[in-house]
């Protein structure tokens, strides 16, 4: 039997569900460094979405990669407690390596996500904030995310997933590095706020992140990213991380 509050549109807590939605997103380089912190503000400068700002309750997924020749492990915090990982932190080793650490924290009064340092002065790397409204504060990720990893390109390939509740989201994210390629920056053909950029140092570092609002039923495979601009490295590697989010 339905609870009432299922009947009405309320969720357990008595208040009235909210659509699913993206609020918006902000991605950006970040030079390499052994210490120091750099921050990406949640209450202003989002865009993409419904909204130019976090609000309370809304679900921000933090991304922070990074290229280099050792595996790291990156930090993603709101100042003081680290945002929860989602899946592990991924590493691919080839000539270049790169690092991916995806995390996520409900907004609750903190303005801006704080991302650590890249490990080293020649690892490039790329933070982003993607951010929702309207996802489930109990079971935030659907089902269990997958994850990928590979050598000899830098073109990420997020793997497929299979959510089983009606309307939920699906969020790709792909990283990839390699030797000064210059301004490499990636394409999909299926996701939608779909947001790109580089970092150039002497391990260079590119980022990809995009959702797919429109799903219905059975699994999704993303389209593996193409290039936008530059070129690809056979001494690459790539990690690429797919979960889905849970509607209200």
């Amino acid at each position: 039997m339905l609870h009432v509050n299922q009947l009405i549109g309320f969720g357990a807590s008595g208040r009235a569900r909210r659509p699913l939605e993206f609020v918006g997103g902000a991605i950006s380089a970040k030079a390499g460094a052994t210490s120091g912190n750099s921050t990406v503000a949640l209450d202003s400068g989002l865009t993409g979405g419904v909204s130019s700002a976090a609000e309370a309750e809304d679900l921000v997924i933090a991304v922070f990669s990074s290229g280099s020749t050792a595996d790291r492990t990156l930090s993603i915090t709101d100042g003081t407690d680290d945002y929860t990982l989602i899946g592990s932190e991924l590493y691919a080793n080839d000539s270049v390596d790169v690092n991916l650490r995806v995390a996520y924290k409900f907004v609750s009064g903190d303005t801006a996500v704080t991302f650590g340092p890249t490990g080293n002065a020649d690892d490039g790397g790329v933070t982003a904030v993607y951010v929702f409204r309207g996802v489930d504060q109990g079971t935030p990720l659907d089902v269990t995310p997958t994850t990928a990893t590979g050598t000899d390109t830098v073109l990420a390939n997020p793997p497929a997933i299979t959510p089983v509740t009606p309307g939920a989201f699906i969020v790709c994210v792909g990283a990839g590095a390699s030797l000064a390629t210059g301004s490499t920056t990636f394409a999909s053909s299926d996701l939608t706020g779909f947001r790109t950029i580089y970092s150039s140092d002497l391990n260079d570092n590119y980022l990809g992140i995009g959702h797919k609002n429109n799903w219905v039923s059975g699994a999704f495979n993303a389209a593996a990213f193409t290039l936008a601009t530059g070129s690809d490295s056979s001494g690459g590697s790539w990690a690429a991380l797919t979960f889905s989010l849970r509607p209200e």
